[in-house]
């Protein structure tokens, strides 16, 4: 019998265990046979997660614990199973979110139809819109003319009826988070406007909405499973 056969029937054997320190080690790599898992089922809103949990929460043994990992998205996990030390995941909810074009230059048109449609209206959205209605596009030449010299004036660019100030800073509520929560979050954005009638929203809050979106949700979780979390079943965190 030649070598290569020898080390493949020392491979098949058993494999041996020493104790060492207070520690036990092997010559072969030993896998833990894992527990069966369900499949992971998402939801796409708060409502369908929590109607899953109060209607199937006694099945998984132990506390199950509810994560605001973001502003979008919601995981739940079960207690660690003893043998293999590892958690389920039997649902999250994901929030289906509209895109909003921050930080780029919108037409004056695709502006105003963005702000009313995927912002929360508030009188500063609402001072925002009337804000923009007074926008015109400037392209004039004035002359002057003494007889020996012309003087050439050219305006061109954004300009605004009334002669309005524009205050670079404003708080808007665009639906950035689940929209069962009390209130979509607040935060401040910077307003520029360039020539040829565009306009641009800048994020000016350095992402602090997400801390508050992720209350919000939590708060939200909590209230909804108030009973749960009093009997020790359930728990929140963010």
């Amino acid at each position: 019998m030649d070598r290569s056969a020898i080390e493949k029937i020392v491979e098949l054997g058993a494999p041996n265990m020493v104790e060492e320190m207070g520690y036990t080690y092997s010559d072969k790599p030993l896998n833990v046979v894992e527990e069966p898992r369900v499949s992971t089922l998402t939801f796409h809103t708060l409502g369908g997660l929590i109607a899953a949990l109060k209607a199937e929460h006694g099945g998984f043994g132990g506390p199950i614990l509810v994560d605001v990992k973001d502003e979008e998205t919601v995981v739940v996990y079960t207690a660690f199973n003893s043998s293999d030390r590892k958690r389920e995941i039997p649902y999250e909810a994901r929030a289906e979110l509209i895109g909003i074009p921050f930080d780029r230059k919108l037409d004056y048109e695709t502006m105003m139809i963005t702000l009313k449609s995927k912002f929360v209206q508030t009188p500063e959205l609402l001072d925002l819109v009337k804000l923009l209605g007074t926008i015109t596009e400037e392209n004039s030449a004035m002359l002057s003319d003494d007889g020996f010299t012309q003087t050439v004036v050219v305006r061109k660019g954004i300009a605004l009826k009334d002669n309005k100030v524009v205050d670079p800073i404003v708080r808007l509520r665009p639906y950035r988070t689940f929209n069962e929560v009390s209130e979509q979050p607040e935060s401040e954005f910077l307003v520029r406007l360039s020539e040829g009638g565009y306009v641009a929203l800048y994020e000016a809050d350095g992402g602090a909405w997400k801390l508050k979106a992720r209350s919000l949700i939590a708060r939200y979780l909590k209230n909804e499973l108030s009973d749960l979390i009093s009997s020790g079943e359930v728990i929140v965190v963010e």
